[in-house]
């Protein structure tokens, strides 16, 4: 073996061990953590036992386990079964959890093993790396060129769409394709790997001590109402980039109803999304 090709190696196999210590101490920190779920159904506390995620009553008792795997620091993931999950991020103090009912994953890869790079600084970090994947078994390259993201598909001939991707939480680009789809394309800490996630719906959550909104907004189920005051109590904490996710995700579950969007649009009119 070329000596160039085993020093690359062995980088990449260092590369791993770092991303494996950081998800190692991630699940350490995270230990014995409660966090209150908003805008959820059914499940309203969650907490990691060292072991599990488990769902809580409200007096704090553990119920059901799932299937998670955390797949990379701050992120975690749902094992739905039927290619369904449930994708969490989780800021780097802890104190908030977002997640995404996810219909669709892809992964994507740097097109150049020498473009992987820590992401320190996102979305900076990611400007021009190529990534390959494919869609619907078709190769596919994805680009973020500083303002545009550049999503190509190859059928036969490279066919390109330009979206215009807003952040939506840490390490995650979030974008409509066609007008019609939301996807969250989530990004590795070492830069490894990138995430296209399908997502239908966006949840909120946080530790103790942030409940503080009351609104009733017209037009809006108990539910959205729950999620909206979490998103006004994230933009009275100075947290615009996650309410104006959640905001966003109101406005999608709100399309047609004009009275709800109007309550929405002035209640929210501080944040840019």
């Amino acid at each position: 073996m070329k000596p160039l090709i085993t020093l690359s190696l062995a980088l990449i196999a260092f590369a791993g061990a770092l991303a494996a210590q950081e998800i190692q101490k991630f699940a350490s920190d995270i230990t014995n953590i409660t966090w209150d779920l908003r805008g959820t159904a059914n499940l309203k506390h969650l907490r990691f036992d060292g072991e599990k995620f488990r769902s809580l009553s409200n007096d704090g008792e553990p119920q059901s386990a799932f299937d998670h795997t955390l797949i990379d620091a701050g992120v975690i993931r749902f094992d739905y079964g039927k290619s369904k999950s449930g994708w969490y991020l989780v800021t780097d103090d802890l104190k908030q959890i977002m997640s995404a009912y996810v219909i669709k994953e892809v992964t994507f890869k740097p097109e150049k093993s020498g473009q992987a790079k820590p992401v320190k600084d996102f979305p900076q970090d990611v400007k021009n790396v190529v990534w390959v994947g494919e869609r619907d078994h078709l190769p596919a390259k994805l680009r973020w060129n500083g303002t545009t993201l550049e999503v190509g598909v190859k059928d036969p001939h490279w066919q390109v769409n330009f979206v215009q991707p807003v952040i939506a939480n840490r390490r995650a680009l979030e974008f409509q394709l066609d007008n019609k789809t939301t996807i969250w394309l989530v990004f590795s800490a070492d830069g490894s790997t990138a995430w296209w996630l399908t997502i239908t719906d966006v949840y909120g959550g946080h530790r103790s001590g942030l409940y503080t909104a009351d609104t009733q907004t017209p037009g809006l189920s108990p539910r959205q109402n729950d999620l909206a005051n979490h998103a006004e109590d994230l933009m009275k904490a100075d947290h615009p980039m996650t309410a104006a996710t959640l905001v966003r995700e109101l406005e999608r579950k709100s399309a047609g109803n004009a009275e709800a969007l109007g309550q929405l649009k002035a209640r929210f009119a501080p944040i840019k999304r």
